[in-house]
């Protein structure tokens, strides 16, 4: 016993030192490595601007709703408390929202794992990850969206009294969904997830029912206000057919994002286009009525091209998954050169490159991993979905139920390298699992079966 309770005390020690170690890091970034606002963070940051100086949830001096408000709202109002739209003040709430999601993600851990071994790996991963650290440098959803969805994932692993429960999850579906509108689909994915463990089906239509209702009440303002801005029902915001018709047109090669004049368009789908964009002096962000015109071609397309709307899917999930860590490159430190004048220029080259390095390495292992992790998960997860007798522990319903989510909806829309964003902690509780799975059936296969 006094074995076992000194080996605990050094797991706890030792998440403690690397919890310290993962804040520091974070607030290291934030002041010692630059970056420019670029594309979606610049337009971040200009909301979040308009809303400090009280112009409204506004871009270029009109409403807007192209992306989820939850992040450029919820920073504007921290500048109002803070009189100030330093941008310090948003890398610093990152380094806050950050380090609350590594901390909620050891909890969610806790309740997957009972190996300390498989536990604090896992931890290490998430509070030491280049992803994790870098991105509270960007004016971006990432790094709430993570926080978010790790609340949701924690909120269903500890169930307490339901009259409770179930509106308080409800609610932060609802601001989920405010910033990541996909999760508008979410109560799906937990009723599921509810149905695989308790297979209690009354239960389970109260829960999605709960869910559904109270995700409905919180979004209801911002649909509202879009109706009133828009004069159409737009639940959170109108950017869905762009994306889906640019990510599936006749010209998309890479299943990726492109920009618009570069797609596929009938001369007169063309036409409908300038017309809206008032042949280049409007910008897209704008353009609320691009949003059923791009989703009704893209339905089109997709119903006319099966094969190479799959070919395009795998190359989203590819794309998502397998592409390492180039967006910390573009979003996260795309100054350091310019400004890191003591290095020369090979000597800096080396440096990024190495970090570079094992930043993709580290994408890398836990994508194959992770993913491996699921794909074994998911025959047993679509027996017990139809199988009334047969009950699964959260191990592999939380990771499998989840990620699978994110795999469709990226599958479908949209996939690039900082999609993955709020899924890594999710990926690493996967690979580490999977790893721990793999090392018990060597150990069980080599000569000494209880090693």
């Amino acid at each position: 016993m006094k074995n076992i309770s000194k080996k605990r005390v050094a797991y706890i020690l030792y998440i403690l030192f690397v919890a310290i170690f993962g804040f520091y890091a974070r607030l290291w970034w934030i002041h010692n490595i630059p970056t420019q606002q670029v594309f979606d963070f610049e337009t971040y940051q200009e909301i979040a601007t308009n809303i400090f100086q009280h112009k409204g949830h506004s871009f270029g001096g009109e409403p807007i709703a192209f992306q989820g408000m939850a992040y450029p709202m919820a920073l504007g109002y921290l500048y109002r408390w803070m009189g100030s739209n330093d941008i310090m003040i948003a890398k610093t709430f990152n380094v806050v929202l950050s380090t609350l999601t590594y901390i909620i993600s050891f909890f969610i851990f806790a309740r997957l794992t009972n190996k300390l071994w498989v536990l604090a790996t896992a931890f290490t991963v998430v509070a030491l990850l280049p992803n994790y650290i870098a991105y509270t440098n960007v004016v971006g959803t990432e790094v709430l969206s993570a926080f978010l969805f790790s609340v949701v994932i924690l909120l269903q692993l500890y169930p307490f009294d339901k009259r409770l429960h179930y509106p308080l999850l409800g609610l932060f579906i609802g601001i989920t969904a405010l910033a990541k509108p996909f999760f508008m689909a979410y109560p799906v994915v937990a009723a599921a997830a509810l149905w695989l463990r308790e297979k209690d089906v009354k239960k389970t239509a109260v829960y999605f029912a709960a869910l559904f209702a109270v995700m409905v009440l919180v979004i209801a303002p911002w649909t509202y206000r879009n109706y009133q801005k828009f004069g159409r029902f737009i639940p959170v915001s109108y950017n869905s057919g762009y994306v889906f018709y640019l990510n599936n047109n006749e010209n998309n090669s890479s299943g990726s994002w492109m920009p618009i004049k570069d797609m596929y368009a009938t001369e007169e789908f063309r036409r409908q286009v300038d017309e809206i964009l008032e042949h280049g002096q409007r910008s897209e962000k704008l353009a609320h009525e691009l949003d059923p015109l791009f989703k009704a071609e893209a339905k089109k397309w997709i119903l006319e091209n099966p094969g190479k709307f799959l070919k395009l899917g795998f190359l989203r999930v590819k794309g998502t998954f397998f592409s390492g860590a180039w967006d910390i490159d573009s979003w996260t430190m795309n100054e350091l050169r310019e400004k890191q004048e003591w290095w020369d220029k090979v000597a800096f080259e080396r440096n990024k490159n190495l970090f570079r390095g094992f930043s993709d390495m580290m994408i890398h292992l836990m994508s194959s991993f992770g993913l491996a992790y699921v794909f074994f998960n998911a025959k047993p997860a679509l027996i017990s979905l139809f199988n009334k007798k047969t009950l699964l522990g959260n191990h592999l319903i939380i990771p499998t139920v989840n990620i699978g989510f994110f795999l469709a909806i990226y599958f479908i829309f949209e996939g690039q390298a900082r999609y993955n964003f709020p899924l890594l902690f999710l990926l690493a509780i996967s690979a580490v699992l999977c790893i721990e799975r793999i090392h018990r059936g060597f150990a069980n296969t080599g000569n000494n079966p209880q090693a």
